[in-house]
């Protein structure tokens, strides 16, 4: 701390030429500064524990959120488009699909969403086991050879975090930050949980089944491990897996190697991961995950409707080119085939509709179903020809055979969590003559697209070997 100080603040005398600088002068400096920065660091003990940043302040405009534990989820932060600090590092843990690979029915393996509540276990598949207990006739312990030993299923899964969305809210839930990248979908391998249970032997009182996993952690001022309840009659679904492979490998760490549940209809924090016991009850669950998060609460203090089967939700894959740091996309002038995604927990979706004028008018997109897994997403396209350059607004919004159909207002589904929040998604795309012709040569021919903007030099060298996309 003390060098940097001093780098930034050097007397003028410390440069070339000058005469050189009493060491005693120098101590003293370094000793003031250090002791300075001391105070300061101590008066933001909490914003260093957060970022290892001792300089780093929480945003004043953030008045919601503090850098210290609390037992109280904060309230909804006014300044939606201001995050803190604690909600930056949560961004950084916990990343999104990238939008671009909407195109493909399986999500590659690393570009799935992660939401990972505490930290990663350190597990292996040697010596790992689940117990299942409770309220069973016969208990038992399965080491993960016996697990795999049972028949395979493979099911394509869209899996959601049940706070996509919550950025788009106003007043926004504070937590981790999403916008519209809290998807994926993997092919999971694995075997059915029904048998397992069956094999156990259910008691006539047995109400609900209880997932714990390894992580563990303080939420809500209460320390726990992450774990999660379903009705014995979801749990008894044919579609309920054990699953220890994505995408036909072994399982990431980050994804809940070497076990982990999978839930198709409901949101993702039902399907725990790096899963430890099952544990049938008597009575419903009231744990921190179950009876105080993930819930629809509209008012604070009040219990709030559970949150379990996914709302039905599209996206669109960003068309054209983005901007680096807005992430605003460029088309130029013609023709263009906008196409995404679109999947419910209440059944297959029956219709996406497109708009490219900021949801005042809808016209319908082409349905395609390249998986046939039932809680698989299913792809759409849609050709939009546009020939005048300007900034045009996209969206779209989907229908699933319940007859549930996303809001245009996000806002519509506001709840003071953040969950569930399935509001059509907004692209902003701006057409523009001459996009696309700074790809096709190599090196690159650079060109302004933004006013104001230093034009390149372009060399005067060709590669023309380069292959063309």
């Amino acid at each position: 701390m003390a060098a940097s100080v001093t780098k930034h603040q050097a007397d003028p005398a410390d440069s070339k030429g000058s005469a050189p600088v009493n060491p005693l002068h120098r101590r003293q400096f370094i000793i003031k500064s250090t002791a300075a920065a001391a105070a300061l660091v101590a008066g933001r003990t909490s914003a260093q524990v957060t970022t290892g940043n001792p300089l780093q302040q929480t945003p004043s405009a953030c008045t919601t959120v503090t850098d210290l534990p609390t037992p109280l989820r904060p309230d909804p932060q006014d300044a939606s488009h201001i995050f803190s600090a604690p909600e930056t590092v949560l961004a950084f843990r916990n990343h999104g699909m990238q939008a671009e690979l909407l195109s493909r029915p399986i999500t590659p393996l690393g570009c799935h969403y992660l939401l990972i509540h505490f930290d990663i276990p350190d597990l292996e598949a040697t010596g790992y086991s689940v117990a299942i207990g409770g309220r069973v006739k016969q208990p038992f312990s399965l080491n993960l050879d016996d697990i795999k030993s049972r028949p395979k299923m493979t099911q394509a899964v869209t899996m959601e975090c049940a706070g996509t969305g919550r950025s788009t809210l106003h007043p926004r839930a504070v937590y981790v930050p999403w916008f519209k990248e809290a998807i994926g979908t993997y092919q999971w391998g694995g075997t059915p949980l029904r048998p397992f249970l069956e094999q156990a032997g259910l008691l006539e009182d047995a109400v609900e089944v209880l997932f714990t996993g390894w992580d563990t952690g303080i939420d809500l001022g209460v320390e726990h491990a992450f774990e999660r309840s379903l009705p014995i009659e979801d749990a008894m679904r044919d579609d309920v897996m054990l699953a220890w492979e994505a995408n036909g490998q072994p399982l990431l760490p980050q994804h809940g190697f070497p076990l982990r549940l999978v839930v198709p209809h409901w949101y993702g924090m039902a399907s725990v991961k790096w899963l430890r016991a099952i544990t049938v009850l008597n009575q419903p669950f009231k744990g921190v995950e179950q009876e105080k998060v993930y819930r629809y609460q509209q008012q604070k203090g009040e219990r709030g409707e559970p949150v379990q089967v996914k709302r039905v939700h599209s996206v669109m894959r960003p068309p054209g080119i983005p901007d680096l740091i807005t992430r605003q996309r460029y088309v130029a002038p013609g023709t263009h085939m906008l196409e995404g995604m679109a999947w419910s927990g209440s059944g297959r979706i029956t219709n996406v509709q497109v708009s490219t004028d900021n949801a005042k008018s809808w016209k319908n997109a082409t349905l395609v179903r390249t998986l046939e897994d039932r809680f698989a997403w299913m792809h759409w396209h849609f050709e939009w020809t546009v020939s005048e350059p300007g900034d045009y607004i996209l969206a779209c919004r989907a229908t699933d055979e319940a007859g549930n159909q996303q809001p245009i207002d996000p806002n519509d589904q506001w709840n003071r969590q953040g969950m569930g929040v399935n509001g059509v998604q907004r692209i902003a795309v701006t057409v523009q003559e001459g996009i696309g012709g700074a790809q096709p040569d190599v090196p690159s021919k650079a060109r302004v697209a933004v006013k104001g903007a230093e034009a390149p030099i372009i060399p005067n060298v060709t590669n023309q070997i380069a292959k063309p996309r």
